[in-house]
């Protein structure tokens, strides 16, 4: 079911009016239209769609949706250069978890760097764009899918490493319940967000974990697959690993990790 975007417009005005709102019934993507468009806003800009027709996740990977799945993406602005954003895609991550208790009774892990699973596969993911910088600040845009029906299985392009796909049940109501407390709590964070934020929240993502300590996983990072041991993260969000008693530290880009008993 297709959410009423004007009835939405006038619940989201309510509880952020500092926010432009944008509603669009279809788009190629609601994270492209915002890099488009940024440099005419001057103030933060949500984007929803009712029917994103070209979605991209991380490393330009296809994201698919239906009527029942909500995509959306945000412009915001973060008081911290670019180069200080540590930490910043966990924060949300946690933010995501904690909205969606919201609508969903349903048991969410995080995926380094920037998935959300249930127990039965992947539910949710985001991506972080940077459109604009300087010394002091950054403009970013964060695009964000979650799937909130089953997606036909024969028409899903799976990536490279094979990721399952679930969903989250919630009502029309549930999910404007869950994106009013999404968005909430995004505008408090890229207000109050600081170099070294995410290390007082550290615990409670091992607490969301998708990954047991010291499990055997399989980290992909540029055309390599390295196995060892996943260690959790550091205070900076950076990924730890441990291999052949070597212990090394990721940053997102172009890696990601799968635990072995996934192959």
């Amino acid at each position: 079911m297709t959410m009423n975007l004007k009835a939405l417009k006038t619940r989201f005005k309510q509880v952020l009016p500092h926010y432009q709102f944008i509603g669009l019934e279809s788009v190629s993507s609601t994270s492209g239209y915002l890099k488009e468009c940024y440099q005419r806003c001057s103030e933060p800009v949500f984007c929803i769609t009712n029917d994103q027709t070209d979605g991209y996740g991380q490393r330009g990977r296809e994201w698919l949706s239906n009527e029942d799945s909500l995509t959306f993406s945000f412009l915001c602005h973060v008081p911290v250069p670019l180069n200080e954003l540590d930490g910043f895609s966990q924060l949300i991550s946690l933010a995501l978890v904690d909205s969606l208790n919201v609508c969903s009774k349903e048991k969410l892990y995080i995926k380094w760097p920037n998935d959300l699973y249930s127990c039965s596969g992947k539910v949710a993911g985001l991506l972080i764009e940077s459109v604009q910088f300087d010394e002091h600040s950054c403009s970013l845009v964060i695009g964000i899918g979650i799937n909130f029906s089953f997606i036909d299985e024969h028409k899903i392009s799976l990536n490279s490493l094979g990721n399952r796909i679930s969903c989250l049940v919630a009502s029309e109501e549930n999910k404007v319940s869950f994106l009013l407390c999404l968005m909430k709590k995004i505008e408090d964070l890229t207000s109050c967000f600081k170099t070294g934020l995410f290390s007082q929240y550290l615990e409670e993502y091992q607490k969301n974990d998708y990954f047991d300590l010291d499990q055997k996983v399989i980290v992909y990072d540029t055309g390599q697959s390295i196995y060892g041991r996943y260690k959790s993260l550091t205070q900076r969000g950076e990924l730890l690993f441990e291999s052949e008693g070597n212990m090394m530290t990721y940053r997102s880009g172009n890696v990601s990790i799968r635990a072995m008993n996934d192959i």
